[in-house]
């Protein structure tokens, strides 16, 4: 839960504050996307904890970061919450693309 949380939290920018570093929330996508490495394999064994597959879960949460819709938090949020979540995604989205490019030679 704390990297869900972690994608939707402001990066802390130099001399502001703020909740998380880009390092920190590049660790969380990691976390929660990541198929194959102890990333991967940590999250699966949390996940197994509770019952969930934590394969289906980087899964789903991959299909989010290329468009899937990332439901709110709230059941009913506010249009300011909803408004701040939107940002938050195309926020998340940006950075999955740039994580995920291929890099030159």
């Amino acid at each position: 839960m704390q990297a869900y949380r972690d994608l939707f939290i402001a990066i802390r920018e130099d001399g502001t504050l703020s909740f998380t570093t880009q390092s920190e929330q590049d660790q969380a996508i990691s976390f929660l996307t990541d198929q194959a490495g102890s990333l991967a394999r940590n999250r699966n064994a949390l996940c197994s904890l509770i019952g969930w597959d934590g394969d289906t879960l980087a899964s789903r949460i991959r299909a989010m970061m290329d468009g899937d819709d990332f439901p709110p938090s709230a059941p009913d949020p506010s249009p300011i919450a909803r408004k701040r979540h939107d940002k938050a995604v195309a926020r998340i989205r940006a950075r999955w693309r740039q994580l995920n490019a291929p890099r030159a030679a």
